[in-house]
C-alpha cells in the first residue's frame, strides 16, 4: 500500500514538473522580443498582463470593476509587419498617439516619448511646459473631450492609438466607428501606490521603451520600499481622514483604497475601516463622528492661490470643529498650484515621503514636501 502511494506521489510530481517545463517554454521570449509571460513582469499592478502569442505581444486590460473579467485585449506587432491589421492589432512603436487625460501623458513624459503625441483632449490645466509649447505651435492638436470630440481633427491626425479612460464609457460613441484602436488606460483603478506606477510598463510597449520603463519603475519601487521600511516598527500611529464636502455629500475613500494604503505605509492610521476600494458618499455627521478627533486631515482642492484655513472655513463653518483644523494639521494639495494630477501616479515615493514627513517628522527631518503641505492661515 505504501509503495503504491509513493509511486502515485512521484507520478504526480513528474507531471507537475513536466507541466512547468512546457509552460516555461511556451512563455519564453521570442528572439528579439522583450515581453514575458502574463504577470511575469508585474510585481504590484493587477489591471493588465503581458504575454506572447504567435510571436505577437498580447496586452490584456482587465475590468477595473471585476479583475476576473477582460475589458480589452490588443496584439502589438513590429513596425515592419506587412499583413493587414485586424481591429485589435497595433504596430509599434506608435508614431501618432492621442491621449485623453493628463495622467496618460505623464507616463509618456516620463519615458521621454512625447514626440509621438499628436493629440490631447485639453491643455487648460496642464503644467508641463513642453506639451503646452507643442500645443501652441500646432505640433499637438486639441481633439475635444468625451461626447464632443472633433472627429475631423482626429481623422486628420489618423492616430495609431487613442488612450481612453475606462471610467467614461458613454463618451466615445463618436469615435468608436473610426477604425482607431481605443486602448483603456486603467492605472487609477490600482489599489497599491506602486501598482499605479507600474503601468509605465504598459505604456512603454506602445512606444518601444520597455527597458527604460523597467529601469524607471525599479528606481521608484526601491525608494518607495526604503521609505516604507522606516515606519514598519512605528508603534504610535497618528489618525488621519481625507476629503471634504462636495455638494451635499462627502466622498470618502474606502479602507482598502489607494489612499488608505499610502497612509498605512506612512505610519498613520486611517479612520475609515471598511473594505471598500473606491469612494463612497457620506453625510457630514457620519464623517464627523469618525474623524472629529483625528490628528490629521488631507484636503485635495482646486482653489484660488493662497488657500488656507480661512478659505476652508468659508466653504463650511463646521470644518472648524475638527481637531485637525484647530491644530493646523490639515495637509493641502491645491491643484491650481501643483501638478498633482499629472504626476502623482508616477510619484508614489514622493507622496509617501510627504506623508512621513508630516506624520513622523523625526524620520525625515530635512525633507521638504512636494505635493502635500501644511495649510496656511
Amino acid at each position: 500500500m505504501m509503495n503504491k502511494r509513493i509511486f502515485r506521489f512521484r507520478f504526480i510530481g513528474q507531471l507537475t514538473i513536466l507541466y512547468l517545463l512546457v509552460w516555461s517554454a511556451s512563455c519564453s521570449n521570442e528572439k528579439g522580443s522583450e515581453t514575458n509571460c502574463a504577470y511575469s513582469n508585474m510585481q504590484y499592478a493587477k489591471g493588465f498582463s503581458i504575454d506572447t502569442v504567435d510571436n505577437k505581444t498580447r496586452v490584456t486590460i482587465f475590468n477595473p470593476k471585476d479583475l476576473s473579467g477582460v475589458l480589452a485585449q490588443f496584439y502589438l506587432l513590429p513596425a515592419n509587419y506587412e499583413e493587414d491589421l485586424k481591429a485589435n492589432e497595433i504596430k509599434v512603436p506608435c508614431q501618432r498617439i492621442i491621449c485623453l487625460s493628463s495622467t496618460q501623458l505623464a507616463y509618456l513624459i516620463e519615458l521621454d516619448a512625447i514626440d509621438g503625441v499628436a493629440g490631447i483632449n485639453s491643455s487648460r490645466h496642464l503644467f508641463n511646459q513642453e506639451i503646452k509649447k507643442r500645443v501652441k505651435n500646432g505640433k499637438i492638436l486639441r481633439v475635444g473631450k468625451e461626447g464632443v470630440f472633433d472627429t475631423e481633427i482626429i481623422a486628420a491626425i489618423n492616430p495609431d492609438v487613442i488612450f481612453v479612460s475606462p471610467y467614461k464609457t458613454g463618451g466615445y460613441d463618436m469615435i468608436k466607428n473610426m477604425g482607431i484602436p481605443l486602448v483603456p488606460m486603467a492605472a487609477y483603478s490600482e489599489e497599491l501606490p506602486l501598482g499605479r506606477a507600474e503601468w509605465i510598463k504598459f505604456m512603454s510597449l506602445f512606444v518601444d521603451q520597455k527597458s527604460k520603463a523597467d529601469s524607471i519603475f525599479s528606481d521608484i519601487a526601491n525608494e518607495y520600499n526604503r521609505l516604507k521600511s522606516l515606519t514598519q516598527n512605528i508603534k504610535k500611529r497618528p489618525t488621519v481622514f481625507s476629503g471634504k464636502m462636495k455638494g451635499s455629500a462627502w466622498y470618502v475613500a474606502g479602507g482598502d483604497s489607494f489612499f488608505a494604503q499610502l497612509f498605512t505605509d506612512a505610519g498613520a492610521e486611517y479612520v475609515i475601516k471598511d473594505h471598500k476600494t473606491g469612494a463612497s458618499p457620506m453625510d457630514f455627521e457620519s464623517v464627523y463622528a469618525l474623524a472629529h478627533d483625528a490628528q490629521y486631515w488631507r484636503v485635495l482642492t482646486s482653489s484660488p492661490h493662497g488657500f488656507g484655513k480661512k478659505m476652508l472655513k468659508e466653504e463650511d463653518e463646521r470644518y472648524a470643529d475638527f481637531d485637525a483644523f484647530r491644530t493646523g494639521n490639515v495637509l493641502v494639495c491645491n491643484l491650481r498650484d501643483i501638478p498633482y494630477r499629472e504626476e502623482s501616479g508616477l510619484r508614489p515615493q514622493i507622496l509617501l515621503a510627504d506623508y512621513i514627513h508630516h506624520f513622523h517628522p523625526d524620520l525625515l527631518p530635512d525633507y521638504k514636501p512636494v505635493y502635500w503641505k501644511e495649510i496656511g492661515e
